[in-house]
């Protein structure tokens, strides 16, 4: 017996010895883990998002309080280190919280870059790439483009905003929209879409198409579905893709309609 406890009385000594520096520790790790959740998920575009995210922290301070209280009442011997080790659990508890994700409905990630009218909200943190566009003959011009592959959805998103730098005259607007239609629908036939939908509603055009050419091992038929939508603001251009694929008798994922939905001005 007294082989078997020794290990175990020798990390409470070592607990006990270094609580103080193991408690510091364990809150500068714990304080560390939030302000990366809080910057995954709201930073840059919603700092003031970031303030939202309090019932997570509060909630495993709670936890790790309530186990330090049950360590001492159970061990007397480790009372002393009572604060270390509830901070060690309060990161334990942090971890699961964060995973089970119990106080938010669903979250989102803002894209509304500078000099952009508009904002969208993503399902997940996007990754932010280098991209092209181009409207009628103008030349082309960078941008920087979100996008967000969910293989688990079988679902991409992406978005990207073009600022013009000054508000523009309608005339302009409706000419960008015009070059923007157009672009779209070349790249949608380079993407082998047949394009069964061209709609325009105020300053917005919606082009989507599908495409039949890939198959499952067992042969059956599935269908990649895409569709764009851009939208001109008083000084800048938003351009939204969602590109989903399932089987032909299965209805696609509701993530596309939910990102469309999701635009609003940037500065309502």
């Amino acid at each position: 017996m007294g082989e078997r406890t020794k290990p175990d009385t020798q990390a409470a000594s070592f607990l006990v010895r270094h609580r103080w520096l193991i408690a510091a520790g364990a809150v500068l790790t714990l304080v560390v883990m939030f302000v990366l959740h809080a910057h995954y998920w709201h930073f840059p575009h919603r700092p003031s998002g970031a303030a939202g995210e309090w019932p997570l922290l509060a909630a495993a301070a709670a936890i790790g309080a309530l186990a330090a209280f049950a360590l001492a009442s159970v061990s007397p011997a480790l009372a002393q280190a009572r604060l270390a080790a509830g901070a060690l659990a309060a990161i334990a508890a942090f971890v699961v919280l964060q995973m089970a994700d119990p106080f938010a409905g669903r979250r989102t990630w803002r894209y509304a870059p500078a000099q952009c009218d508009f904002a969208v909200q993503f399902p997940h943190r996007p990754s932010i790439v280098a991209g092209e566009l181009r409207i009628g003959t103008e030349q082309t011009r960078k941008v920087k483009r979100a996008v967000d592959i969910d293989v688990g959805e079988a679902a991409a998103l992406s978005a990207e905003c073009l600022g013009f730098g000054r508000d523009l005259p309608d005339a302009m607007r409706r000419a960008a929209l015009d070059g923007v239609e157009a672009q779209l629908k070349t790249l949608a036939a380079r993407l082998k879409l047949r394009v069964d939908r061209v709609a325009r509603a105020g300053d917005t055009i919606v082009v989507s198409g599908i495409s039949d050419d890939a198959r499952t091992e067992n042969n059956e038929v599935l269908l990649k579905r895409g569709e764009a939508r851009a939208t001109v603001g008083p000084s800048s251009l938003i351009v939204l893709w969602a590109w989903t694929m399932s089987r032909a008798d299965v209805p696609g994922s509701g993530s596309a309609a939910l990102f469309f939905d999701s635009v609003r001005p940037a500065n309502p």
